[in-house]
């Protein structure tokens, strides 16, 4: 039997469960005269103009430190400024910035840039008043992630992405070794790539690492990853207890991301209590939601 699982800690036996991303894409839009930051003006495009604060802005979001600004970098963020002005200024003559639709979508974007602000500033708060204290109490509730954190050294076959069918799921649900699932694969004429890897506790979701560890020793477990899945099996448990800087550095990094969530929850909790609905939504949000049904087995 295969045990598969994705990367959330979802675990179900025999099924190969989709894994979704979800991608946010933010439009560039012209200003008009008056509306661009003011400061030094660097370029001329048209009827607008780029200021250094721009640029200074465009290395930021790019993550371009200061020591790595040079000519070349300089030119590339600039090209994309004057590229991405001029486009947006053809837009605007075109009259496409009155269309309701493009309208509703830079609404949503200043909306969710405005949002991503305010909650990035608070959990910048709440991060900077964690102490060591804190740090000290999280890794003594944490054990698997550091007194007892241990890595599995996995033997494993790697497939890519279009290779993960319902025809492969069915052809390996009942695999109880790698070489069956090997075997499987080569029968389907599937690409596929054995080689070893390694799984560490510090980072498995709970219901995962308590999976690895109560399920006896040679059982095959499969794993979907973004660029694909991976059928594995463990085949060595090495002690790894993570203490000092490092061990302060990832509670600080976990506490965060717990934070963040917490956070995020609590906004749209927030949020969603100030609404008010109108006719036939009132009763729409009014009601539980439903269960999103579960992932129907690969047949």
């Amino acid at each position: 039997m295969a045990f598969i699982f994705e990367k959330s800690g979802l675990l179900a036996k025999g099924t190969l469960v989709g894994a979704s991303v979800a991608v946010l894409l933010l439009s560039g839009c012209g200003k008009k005269n008056g509306d661009h930051p003011v400061g030094q003006v660097i370029a001329h495009v048209g009827q607008d103009e780029v200021t250094q604060q721009e640029l200074e802005n465009e290395f930021r979001l790019a993550n371009v430190p200061a020591d790595k600004r040079d000519d070349a970098v300089t030119k590339r963020a600039l090209r994309e400024i004057v590229t991405r002005k001029a486009v947006a200024r053809q837009a605007i003559t075109a009259k496409i910035d009155r269309e309701p639709t493009v309208q509703l979508d830079l609404l949503r974007d200043k909306e969710a840039m405005l949002t991503r602000s305010l909650i990035q500033r608070k959990l910048q708060a709440q991060v900077a008043g964690v102490g060591q204290s804190d740090l000290d109490q999280y890794i003594t509730a944490h054990p698997t992630q550091f007194a007892k954190r241990v890595v599995f050294i996995t033997d494993q076959i790697e497939l890519p992405a279009q290779a993960l069918t319902a025809e492969v799921g069915a052809a390996t649900k009942d695999a109880k070794s790698l070489a069956q699932v090997e075997q499987a694969l080569t029968g389907l004429k599937v690409a596929f790539r054995r080689n070893s890897g390694a799984l560490d506790s510090a980072s498995l979701p709970p219901q995962v690492l308590q999976q690895l560890q109560s399920e006896h020793a040679g059982d095959v477990f499969f794993v979907r990853t973004n660029g694909g899945g991976v059928f594995f099996k463990i085949t060595e448990t090495q002690s790894k207890p993570l203490a000092g800087a490092d061990a302060n550095a990832l509670a600080r990094q976990m506490i965060g991301k717990e934070k963040a969530e917490a956070l995020s929850q609590q906004v749209t909790a927030d949020a969603l209590g100030s609404a008010t609905y109108e006719g036939d939504y009132a009763r729409i949000m009014k009601e539980a939601p439903k269960d999103t049904p579960a992932s129907a087995p690969a047949k």
